[in-house]
C-alpha cells in the first residue's frame, strides 16, 4: 500500500481510492485491505471519514515513528529533508544518552558493551559487514541509561536506519575506525566521564553524518 501511495505521488489531503478498487487493483480480498488500512491508520498515514471515504494524513506532522520503520523495511525512501531530520534528531538523542550512561551505568552494562566489542572485533577479522553489531553497540549505550522508554525509541531509528548502515559498512574500510570509536566511548563510560564519553560520541557522530549528508547531495532530484 505504502509504495503505491509513493508511486502516485498522493499528498496530504488526497482521497485514495475505495476498498473495492483497491482490491481489484491489488488482486486481493476486500478484508486484507481493511486489514492494511488498519494498520495504516493505527500509524496516523491514512485516516477515514464517515460518509466521504480515505484520506492521506499530513505524515510529517500527525505519523508515527513506527511509520518511518515501516517505510523503510518496504525499501520506499525517506525525502531529504526526512534524512537530514533523522541525522540531527539521532545526534541530540545519542549525545545525551552517552552522558547519562556515563552516569548511571552499572557493571552489566559494561559487560554487555565488552561482548559486543568483542563480537564486533571478529567480525571485522572475518570480513563480514558491522552493521548489526554497530546497532547493538549503540542500543547498549542506551541501554545503560536505565531508561527503556528511551531505549526503544532508538531501537526505532536503528529499525529505520538498517539498509543504510549495511551499505555504509559493505566494503569493510569504514569498519575497523568504527570498532575504535565504540572502544573509546566504552572506556569513558566505564572511567564515569560524561563529558569524554560525549565527545568521543560528537566525533564518531561527526564522521557518520558527513558520509550521509554527501550522499543527499549526489542524489538525484526529480524533474
Amino acid at each position: 500500500m505504502l509504495p503505491f501511495i509513493v508511486h502516485r505521488r498522493l499528498e496530504a489531503g488526497d482521497r485514495l481510492p475505495s476498498e473495492r478498487e483497491l482490491a481489484e487493483r491489488f488482486g486481493v480480498g476486500r478484508g486484507a485491505v481493511r486489514e492494511a488500512l488498519a494498520v495504516l491508520e493505527a500509524l496516523r498515514i491514512v485516516e477515514r471519514r464517515p460518509n466521504s471515504g480515505i484520506y492521506l494524513c499530513a505524515v510529517a506532522r500527525q505519523g508515527s515513528i513506527e511509520a518511518m520503520v515501516l517505510q523503510a523495511e518496504l525499501g520506499v525512501p525517506l525525502a531529504e529533508a526526512e534524512v537530514r531530520e533523522v541525522v540531527e534528531l539521532r545526534r541530540i538523542m545519542e549525545m545525551q544518552a552517552v552522558r547519562l550512561a556515563a552516569e548511571r551505568r552499572h557493571e552489566d552494562d559494561i559487560a554487555r558493551i565488552d561482548a559486543i566489542l568483542a563480537e564486533g572485533e571478529a567480525a571485522i577479522a572475518a570480513g563480514k559487514n558491522l552493521a548489526d553489531n554497530d546497532a547493538a553497540f549503540h542500543l547498549a549505550m542506551v541501554e545503560a541509561t536505565g531508561n527503556h522508554v528511551f531505549l526503544r525509541v532508538v531501537n526505532a531509528f536503528y529499525l529505520m536506519s538498517r539498509n543504510r548502515r549495511r551499505a555504509y559498512f559493505a566494503d569493510g574500510t569504514r569498519a575497523p575506525l568504527s570498532q575504535a570509536q565504540h572502544v573509546a566511548m566504552r572506556d569513558a563510560v566505564a572511567a564515569g566521564d560524561p563529558d569524554r564519553a560525549e565527545a568521543a560520541m560528537g566525533g564518531h557522530l561527526r564522521g557518520v553524518e558527513g558520509y550521509w549528508l554527501e550522499l543527499l547531495k549526489r542524489r538525484p532530484r526529480e524533474e
